[in-house]
Formats: C-alpha cells, structure tokens, sequence
C-alpha cells in the first residue's frame, strides 16, 4: 500500500520547530527578556575563585546582568580583567563599586555592586573600551589580609620570644637573681650606716635650703643695688646732658668771641692802614711847630724887638753897624 505522507509538510514542521528551539535557547540564554545590555569592566586585586563567565551581577541584591569575560589584564598581572554585561536601565553612578560576594557554602561568587547616590554618571575610561567600575575586596579578602598580617606578626613575636627566653638569656637572668640577692644582704648589714647617710643628706638638704633662703636675699639686695644702679646711670646722664648742652653753649660763645676778636683785628688792620698815617703827620708838624715855637722864644729872649719888627731885618749897609 503507498504511503500518502506529504513530505514538505513535514519538512515545514521540522524547520518550524528547529526555529523554535533557536528561539528558545536564545531566549533562555538572555535571562528569559529581551533586556539590552552595556559592557562595563571591572579590575580586581584579590583572587576571584568562586567567580565565573556567566556569573550574576546583582545591585543592591537585584539580578541587572552577568559575568561576560574573566582574565588576567596584560598591563599588571597582579590584576583581575572582569568584563560585566549590565541590564542598559541600571543606573550607573560615579560613586557606584564593584564587591565580590561568596554565594552560600556552594563555593560560587558572584558581583555586588553598590553605590549609587551620586548624580554624575560613571565617566568612560580614556584608555578602555568601557567605563571601569571601581572594585573593593571582599569582607573575606579583607580578613584573609589581616590573618595573614597577624600571622606575620605572631611570628615575629613568637621568634623574639624564643630569643628573649634563650639559654645565654636565662643564665644571664639568673646572675642579675643572685646579684640582687647579695645586693639586699648587703644593704641589711649596713643598715645603720645608711640610716646615718639618710640622716647626713637630711642636714645637708637642709642647709641648702638655708643657702637657697641666703642667695634669694642676696638677689634681692642685688636687685636693688642695681635699682639704685640705674637710677644713679639715669641721673649721670642727665648731668651728661646738662654738660653737653652747656659744652653747645660755650662753643657758641667761643665763636661769638671769635667773631669780635676777627672784627677788632680787621678794625686794627684799618686804624693801620688809614688812621696812623696821618697821625704820624700830625706828630711831625707838631714837633716841627714846637721846634720853631722854641727858636722862636729863644729869639725873643736875644732880641725882643723881633716881636714888632719882624724876624727878617736888611743886612747893615756900609758905615752902619747892627745892632
């Protein structure tokens, strides 16, 4: 009997149920939405074990994409390249951060992020291809930092510990034991002795005391001796100030007598130069008429007739005789 099955019906209904097994997986593999995506990466600095591709990224405990890519960055290998795949609604904040957060006793980690009040969104990278969100250690990263410093430390501790407490220490202890033991022998013997020396160093404090009381009246008697000092400094410099306005006013005086004294010189320079000729003149006909005043009275006293005749007489002609 001939089959009556008609082959491109059935062709037409695998091809439709392979599309829709595409559909389906697509639609599962998207998180079962059509939700569109933005990459944004993220730089860890501590181990990311429990941490893979396809791992959940949650904000603030609400599911907003996945782990798309993990590898060590090229640039420093100390780092942990972590590309994330985030819902493009999500608000990403310039102060949003990046936490890794174990899941349970699973050994499973996924990406917190946390953050958000800023009102600046998250700037990109210069140098990325993608914003890069900050990253913070985990609060396990954070304690396997300090149990790993405290590790350090005890053992640090622990192996001064084993010096201090070393043979060549402990012998040496136990000499500084027995040193101390003799040493209280010693000051129980001498007891009275120190009690004598306690004794000498109370007087002798004592007497300090009394030379402290001493000095401080010295410093006071000297404080006013040179109070009395300055007031003595004080009252020569006002005699000092007395002696040089003084000292001005004799210079003043000097040059004032300077001044005379020039003056009477420039003066006697002048009675010399005008005054004194002519008295010189003056004494010269003076004694000139007393000469003739005296040849005159002596001719008087020969011949008082000259008095009326006059000095001048004519010579006696011939035959006549004078008289």
């Amino acid at each position: 009997m001939e089959s009556k099955v008609n082959y491109s019906i059935v062709g037409l209904f695998v091809v439709l149920l392979l599309g829709a097994s595409a559909l389906t997986a697509w639609w599962l593999y998207n998180g079962g939405s059509s939700r569109q995506y933005s990459p944004y990466l993220v730089y860890a600095s501590d181990s990311v074990s429990g941490l893979n591709s396809d791992s959940r990224v949650y904000y603030h405990g609400v599911d907003v994409g996945y782990v798309d890519e993990i590898r060590i960055d090229r640039d420093n290998p100390d780092n942990i390249r972590i590309r994330l795949l985030i819902d493009q609604t999500v608000p990403i904040r310039a102060d949003t951060s990046a936490q890794l957060q174990p899941q349970g006793v699973t050994g499973l980690s996924v990406l917190n992020l946390k953050g958000g009040s800023a009102d600046d969104d998250l700037p990109a990278a210069p140098d990325a291809c993608c914003p890069v969100i900050p990253y913070e250690p985990s609060l396990f990263s954070k304690l396997e930092g300090g149990l790993n410093d405290t590790m350090v430390r005890l053992v640090a501790v622990s192996e001064r510990i084993d010096r201090l407490l070393s043979e060549e220490n402990l012998q040496a202890v136990e000499r500084t034991a027995t040193n101390l033991d003799q040493l209280t022998g010693t000051l129980a013997e001498e007891r009275e002795t120190l009690r004598s020396l306690l004794k000498n160093a109370s007087r002798t404090a004592e007497n300090t005391a009394e030379l402290t009381e001493n000095g401080e009246r010295l410093l006071a008697r000297a404080d006013g001796t040179m109070d009395s000092l300055d007031q003595a400094i004080g009252k020569f410099s006002a005699t000092m100030d007395t002696v040089d306005e003084t000292a001005d006013r004799v210079a003043t005086a000097a040059e004032v007598t300077v001044g005379f004294s020039q003056a009477g010189e420039r003066a006697a320079d002048e009675i010399s130069r005008q005054t004194l000729p002519d008295i010189s003149l003056l004494i010269r006909d003076l004694r000139d008429l007393s000469r003739r005043l005296s040849d005159f009275t002596s001719t008087l006293d020969d011949d008082p007739s000259r008095a009326i005749f006059g000095g001048d007489q004519r010579a006696p002609g011939p035959g006549e005789t004078s008289r």
